[in-house]
């Protein structure tokens, strides 16, 4: 019976080693997920001045590519005088 019982301790111990083990690998997969995800969140951080930069140059064009048209009138006009006179 007393070796019955030493067994079943030895069992249960061996149980949790690898039971412990086992969370002990996951853990330290979360771990290194998590890092992993905050070194792509401060990358971003960094190059978000830069895409605000570039947003705010593509707004400022926005009136200069209105005016294409007008310009493109212009110099056709400047090609062929002829064109604006019937």
């Amino acid at each position: 019976m007393l070796k019955l019982v030493l067994f079943l301790q030895i069992l249960f111990l061996i149980l949790f080693i690898v039971t412990g083990y086992y969370f002990y690998m996951e853990f330290k997969l979360i771990s290194s997920e998590i890092d992993n995800a905050l070194e792509l969140i401060s990358d971003f951080q960094s190059l978000m001045p830069k895409l605000e930069s570039a947003i705010e140059t593509i707004n400022s064009l926005e009136d200069l590519f209105l005016g294409l048209p007008i310009i493109s009138d212009i110099l056709n006009i400047l090609v062929d005088p002829s064109q604006g006179k019937p």
